[in-house]
């Protein structure tokens, strides 16, 4: 097996092993697949490619950096919602989805930075009540919720595209987008970092295919990270330590970069592998201590 694929999808790069692996994805959510490198590629390919001046785009204020960059190169008009507020959301659709024919809403399921997750069930109401698409990005959902909210949720057919992305709870990398037939076929001809990006190995997606497959196997991990994570939310509460996460990840505001930085220090000084994040990647005042909760922690770690 190849380390290196040695060319885009379009030339030399598009191997067996990425082919078996969209039948496979195909088989499972009933929809088609496209693999791409990355999952910021992916999510930058479908706004930019579908969308355009004219169209207008209602994006969660706290939504991922790669889907910023495919709004702006897009031209569209942007329209930022409240982070979750769903209230907010109805209300810019109602004051400006009939500006412009065609709409996109876009949201995460599981936040990063603030550990929080959507409601979406009402996002699919919403976008079927004002008459637009919807583009849900799974990077962190894939895994630590088997195949995605989505998913689990049996709504992949009210989401008109869903990202995958598998750098977190794939342990790889690479981005996985879910979708149409007819749009599939578009990208795959105008999606101009589908079309000039060298594709993934053929080793790497080997690896994409075996974890992908096992997903449903690995219930036991998910029972034990939920296991986790009421340990540890409960260990919170009773140090006081607000947070405003729900999710296997957990933000911590400290507000002050220097003051966040130091905590950074000293947890890894205690053997904590824990990073400070700070402006931009935040708010300028809500720098923060974010852990990630992982399946193979013990108890006493926590």
């Amino acid at each position: 097996m190849s380390f290196g694929s040695c060319g885009s999808r379009l030339l030399c790069g598009n191997h067996k092993e990425i082919r078996y692996f969209e039948d496979e994805i195909d088989e499972v959510f009933k929809k088609k697949s496209l693999i791409f490198g990355s999952g910021y590629d992916a999510n930058t390919t479908v706004i930019e490619t579908f969308y355009s001046k004219g169209d207008i785009v209602f994006t969660d204020r706290y939504n991922h950096a790669s889907i910023y960059d495919g709004l702006i190169n897009s031209g569209v008009k942007i329209v930022r919602y409240k982070h979750l507020d769903y209230l907010d959301l109805e209300k810019k659709l109602m004051k400006y989805r009939d500006t412009s024919k065609r709409s996109l809403i876009i949201t995460e399921s599981i936040y990063s930075m603030d550990g929080d997750i959507v409601d979406l069930d009402k996002v699919v109401l919403l976008k079927n009540k004002y008459d637009s698409q919807l583009y849900l990005d799974e990077t962190h959902s894939y895994g630590v919720l088997g195949y995605g909210l989505a998913y689990n949720r049996s709504l992949v057919e009210d989401v008109d595209f869903i990202m995958l992305g598998l750098g977190k709870g794939g342990s790889s990398n690479g981005g996985i987008l879910i979708l149409d037939d007819i749009a599939r076929s578009y990208l795959i001809n105008r999606g101009r970092k589908f079309i000039y990006t060298t594709a993934p190995s053929p080793i790497q997606t080997s690896w994409n295919r075996y974890v992908f497959k096992d997903m449903p196997s690995l219930e036991y991990k998910r029972e034990k990270l939920n296991l986790l994570k009421e340990l540890f939310y409960k260990k919170l509460k009773e140090k006081n330590i607000e947070t405003i996460s729900t999710e296997q990840i957990i933000s911590i505001v400290i507000g002050d970069n220097k003051r966040c930085i130091d905590i950074s220090q000293t947890l890894r000084k205690e053997g904590y592998l824990v990073y400070p994040i700070k402006e931009p990647t935040v708010p300028k005042g809500t720098a923060r201590i974010r852990l990630t909760l992982t399946a193979d922690m013990k108890m006493e770690q926590i």
